[in-house]
């Protein structure tokens, strides 16, 4: 067969709300555009590379919050890649449910949207390939549908795809379309194109040949989601499949770890965030900044004042505080002070105390010190 191209990319979440972020509303809006650039960049690259194929692996928009502009913006960005059959594969947060933009609105005609909770094919014989999928028609999928991925015919190329979850994958994440990779090997599938966990990643597979990948997030949307992100473009021919990763975010989230146990001034603070060469940032990051280890009592962390002077760093930075003053608490119950007495009486709390209680405990210590001591009280 000639070689073909084709794009996989998912998990793009238009429109999607940051209102729990933390981060101030006007950055939401540039996140929210950024994420419309970097899908129309790589539908770019798709013409660019003259592509064949765009597979988009589920959670094209949120189903909830899609308005009327991203749809109209969609079907433009499709019709510029009119030469280029697009395929997509429903998932959790946008499925082909009843009101969906999928259902409602009338797509170019070089758009494939798999409109079943089963494994249907389109046959590209111009190409020579057979693209199978299948799309979530509510916001949750438990049938492993993979289980019924029948053989496919070995005359051409077969590329799978689907918005599911790899059983072997990542904890924490709900598991919709769940699979493993023994359901897809056997079944003559050259390429398996996947969304859903937003890492960029391939899923061993000691079956087969079959490649099976998830694109990963193409513009990350949290802290969770660190550094760049971005999609995957492929080639497939008589000699196999070979796929590389390209880079498509702007804005990205990087968090910044640093050890306060040996600063006696906020200098050394500015200095450390500022000289810090773990984790790359620039004026285009969001950049959360957290404060570990036992800080000098003396030393007055005045963030907000700390924020101001590295304001021109990043585009936006967010403190976390996790240090706790380096107290001798023994000590200061020694003492014949108002200061003494109460942590004399809090040891006594805390000694009787367990668990949920004594963290409790243990923080209302500390803040009884700071503000017996004349100093800031910030909450930990």
């Amino acid at each position: 067969m000639r070689p073909v191209r084709f794009i996989h990319t998912s998990d793009i979440h238009l429109d999607t709300s940051f209102s729990g972020s933390g981060i101030p509303s006007r950055l939401g809006d540039r996140k929210r555009e950024a994420i419309r650039a970097a899908f129309r960049g790589i539908l770019e690259d798709a013409r660019r590379c003259e592509a064949g194929l765009v597979l988009i692996a589920g959670d094209l928009f949120e189903s909830d919050r899609v308005t009327p502009d991203t749809c109209e913006f969609l079907k433009q960005q499709f019709e510029k890649a009119a030469g280029i059959r697009i395929f997509i594969a429903p998932g959790n947060h946008d499925p082909f449910a009843k009101g969906s933009p999928y259902r409602e609105e009338a797509w170019p005609d070089n758009v494939h949207i798999f409109d079943a909770e089963e494994f249907r094919s389109v046959e590209l014989p111009e190409l020579g390939v057979r693209v199978t999928g299948f799309g979530f028609l509510h916001n949750f999928l438990e049938e492993r549908l993979f289980l019924k991925l029948p053989v496919l015919p070995d005359d051409g190329c077969n590329i799978v795809m689907a918005h599911a979850s790899d059983l072997g994958g990542p904890m924490g994440k709900s598991k919709h379309g769940p699979f493993t990779a023994a359901d897809i090997a056997g079944k003559n599938v050259q390429y398996c194109a996947l969304g859903h966990y937003h890492e960029q990643r391939r899923v061993e597979n000691p079956g087969d040949g079959a490649q099976i990948w998830y694109s990963g997030i193409p513009e990350g949307r949290g802290w969770d989601e660190a550094g760049p992100r971005g999609y995957l473009v492929g080639e497939i021919d008589d000699g196999g499949v070979r796929v590389e990763g390209r880079v498509s975010s702007r804005f990205d989230w990087n968090t910044l770890e640093i050890a306060c146990d040996d600063f006696s001034t906020r200098e050394q603070v500015l200095d450390a965030v500022t000289q810090h060469r773990g984790v790359e940032y620039d004026a285009e990051t969001l950049l959360r900044v957290r404060l570990v280890g036992a800080l000098d009592p003396k030393l007055d962390l005045s963030l907000q004042e700390l924020g101001e002077r590295l304001a021109d760093e990043c585009l936006l930075l967010q403190w976390d505080d996790a240090t706790h003053p380096a107290i001798d608490f023994d000590e200061v119950a020694g003492e014949k002070t108002l200061r003494g007495r109460f942590v004399r009486l809090m040891n006594e709390r805390i000694a009787s105390s367990d668990g949920r209680e004594r963290e409790t405990l243990e923080r209302a210590r500390l803040y009884g010190v700071d503000a017996l001591s004349g100093r800031e009280v910030r909450l930990r």
